[in-house]
């Protein structure tokens, strides 16, 4: 018989409240589940825009039920299916944005669960995320072992944000490229260290103001980018091969225009995160063959090969950590901050009983 288990959760009763406390049954623990002991949870912009119901979040929250956030979640496994076998229980693992897809269709065979038409996300719909003490997910298969040199804490906000950035420039950017990143807020920090050690020709973040240089010349680029300088716009104009665009926002754009003319000729610019509708003078980037793409965090071998890398390289993210209980507060603090800083909410965790499937 399978094992119940009821996790305290942080949770909403509607769009924009408070989260408080309370307890929810988790679903059972089937053949390919994996419980989850949450130790760390990051907190993401799609965590607050899912509390808020606004933009293309609002129909992913679970009204009227209880939305409980967080989808970047580190903890130890305690309790698999019978059909598990690459997770054991006290396992340290990872989850990410999503949770759950066919492994059928084109799009999986191919390594892009993302694009499954039966993709599932781990805090959506009624779901329960990792504003929690324990999570379950119906599918083990997207729950990553973690390298053991990685740090927790800094780890949780690569499962969603960083795969977010890795994915792209990983698969729309090429060795030799000239790269920019605009944006220097959560996922344009982390796009940075990624591209300082992929090896491109160049990168240059790109942001509104000098003040972010030091940092950003720290994190891993080699040029900096004042796009509210005339001057510096006139320096960097036509010197890009790929522009990854990390601005997350609900508020219109500034003039888009002024960052596709960063681009050479067949340059990509590449958007990323939550960001509204833009307009784009085509017949004038007609003339130097220039590519909007987007992307959408990735696959299963995407969050594998980047957690690699990560360890390879010592890559973890800028954190705050702060203690579950005081996840409200945290809420406030990311809608009100500008800078690179992740927060990653912990639980005191102690060993508790194995969990296990019907």
């Amino acid at each position: 018989m399978a094992t119940p288990r009821t996790a305290q959760c942080w949770a909403a009763s509607a769009p924009k409240e408070k989260l408080h406390k309370t307890a929810v049954e988790l679903a059972p623990l089937g053949h390919n589940g994996v419980e989850v002991k949450v130790t760390h949870c990051a907190i993401c912009g799609s965590d607050v825009h899912l509390l808020e119901a606004d933009g293309g979040y609002a129909d992913f929250g679970a009204w009227p039920k209880k939305q409980v956030c967080g989808h970047e979640i580190v903890g130890k496994v305690t309790g698999v299916g019978a059909g598990v076998g690459h997770l054991a229980v006290g396992q340290r693992v990872g989850v990410g944005w999503q949770n759950g897809a066919c492994h059928d269709c084109e799009w999986c065979l191919n390594g892009d669960e993302q694009l499954c038409p039966a993709v599932s996300c781990t805090c959506c719909e009624g779901q329960v995320g990792g504003f929690a003490d324990y999570v379950r997910l119906a599918d083990a298969r997207f729950a990553y072992a973690l390298p053991e040199s990685l740090d927790s804490a800094k780890t949780a906000p690569l499962l969603c944000g960083g795969q977010t950035v890795w994915t792209p420039l990983r698969q729309q950017a090429k060795r030799d490229d000239r790269v920019g990143v605009l944006g220097l807020g959560g996922l344009g920090s982390m796009a940075l260290t990624f591209a300082g050690k992929m090896g491109f020709r160049r990168v240059v973040a790109v942001s509104s103001s000098g003040t972010k240089k030091a940092k950003a010349l720290a994190l891993g680029a080699t040029d900096y980018c004042d796009h509210s300088s005339a001057e510096d716009l006139a320096k960097f104009a036509a010197s890009l091969d790929f522009l990854l665009v990390t601005l997350a926002t609900t508020r219109e754009l500034p003039d888009v225009g002024k960052f596709f003319a960063l681009l050479r000729p067949r340059g990509t610019a590449c958007f990323v995160g939550m960001c509204p509708p833009i307009t784009a003078d085509v017949f004038t980037l007609g003339f130097t063959m220039n590519n909007i793409t987007t992307s959408n965090t990735g696959g299963r071998k995407d969050m594998r090969d980047m957690l690699d890398f990560c360890a390879h390289h010592g890559i973890g993210a800028t954190i705050e950590t702060r203690p579950m209980d005081d996840v409200n507060a945290a809420l406030e603090d990311l809608k009100t901050s500008h800078g690179i800083v992740r927060y990653v909410l912990c639980n005191d965790v102690d060993d508790e009983p194995i969990a296990t499937a019907g």
